[in-house]
């Protein structure tokens, strides 16, 4: 294989830099060691150890659900205060 130019070396880094703009930022660094404030639904099920279908009930119920495209996520604070409202005796979680 013939050795590179310096000018076909240019074009490739600048393709290699061009698909990892494209990728997008990576944001996982910059919440290393961070509570996540929003999740999917497999990962809140995951997270408070409940079934799939308990935890969508318990997202809408607690009014935490956020829209965003064809994509939906769930504000956690929204989910804890609703759980620990129900806690204290104000309705709630019974109802779901």
């Amino acid at each position: 294989m013939p050795k590179m130019t310096n000018e076909e070396r240019e074009k490739a880094k600048e393709r290699a830099r061009i698909r990892e703009l494209q990728k997008g930022p990576d944001l996982e660094k910059y919440l290393v060691g961070r509570k996540k404030l929003y999740v999917s639904y497999a990962e809140g099920a995951r997270l408070y150890s409940m079934n799939y279908y308990t935890f969508v009930k318990l997202a809408k119920a607690a009014g935490a659900n956020i829209r965003i495209k064809k994509n939906v996520v769930i504000d956690l604070a929204k989910v804890d205060a609703f759980m620990e409202s129900a806690e204290e005796g104000d309705g709630g979680i019974e109802d779901v």
